[in-house]
């Protein structure tokens, strides 16, 4: 399956001079769980999440006013390409530590991001089947 079909889009993107309070505004208002900081072309820079905010700016006694996403951003993020597969992603969220991995075009320009929380139903769907399939094994004499 391809990744494709995952992608939560529209993703939500601020320049990386927008501010903490900006950012927070975003995900509040829009329901979002990321921002992707990107450039004015959709050249991602890095990623922002409502966890960065709070550990970043919040904790750290930072002014979200005045505070740049730049700042707070998890900058050089992992992204893959919309050829990827799935197998591709679950291997990245895993070796990197990471919930949401964007996905970029071959010119690099974002295309969305696919979220563990995009993937859990569609793993539990397989397992599911999987788990029938076995069931039916055993029942046959």
């Amino acid at each position: 399956m391809s990744i494709e079909s995952l992608l939560s889009r529209p993703v939500r993107m601020l320049p990386p001079d927008a501010s903490c309070h900006e950012g927070a505004q975003v995900l509040r208002d829009e329901g979002v769980g990321c921002i992707v900081v990107a450039e004015d072309d959709g050249r991602p820079l890095g990623i922002v999440t409502d966890r960065d905010l709070v550990v970043r700016a919040m904790a750290a006694g930072r002014d979200p006013e005045k505070t740049e996403l730049r700042a707070v951003m998890s900058g050089e993020p992992v992204f893959l390409a919309h050829e990827r597969g799935i197998d591709q992603v679950i291997q990245t969220m895993q070796l990197q530590r990471v919930r949401r991995v964007p996905i970029v075009d071959a010119e690099g320009r974002l295309e969305g991001v696919v979220a563990l929380d995009d993937l859990l139903p569609l793993l539990a769907d397989q397992l599911s089947e999987m788990a029938s399939a076995v069931r039916s094994e055993l029942q046959t004499p």
